[in-house]
């Protein structure tokens, strides 16, 4: 079985998960570019587009990791497919919440990349 194919049971597996558990509101990345002037009298414009996670997950976050600093009371872990690649401080957007990825963890045995858990925290 090629790395491909593990990655594709882990696709399917989540979004098992995600029907199964109906998970409510879809997941999105929050992706912001700039365009425009760079002074304050043209400021740059910020664009946002939301793209969907497909095969996205919530967890808590085992009780005995929060410490205070780096893992706080409300902080959620978000279980992703390889779709759409995180990285730290990208914004996620459930409903009308808005969470900061604080940390990404990659999945990737052999180089191939199988899933992502990030820890969020709502902003």
């Amino acid at each position: 079985m090629s790395g491909v194919d593990i990655q594709q049971k882990v696709r399917n597996g989540l979004r098992k998960a995600t029907v199964a558990t109906g998970s409510g509101e879809l997941v999105y990345l929050v992706r912001c570019t700039e365009s425009g002037g760079e002074t304050p009298l043209d400021p740059p414009v910020i664009i946002e587009e939301d793209v969907l996670l497909k095969d996205a997950i919530f967890k808590s976050i085992n009780k005995g990791l929060i410490d205070g600093n780096n893992v706080r009371s409300g902080d959620r872990e978000l279980v992703v497919s390889d779709d759409v690649l995180l990285s730290q401080n990208d914004i996620i957007k459930q409903g009308s919440k808005r969470m900061s990825v604080i940390a990404v963890e990659y999945k990737e045995p052999s180089g191939v990349l199988l899933s992502q858990i990030a820890q969020v925290r709502e902003i």
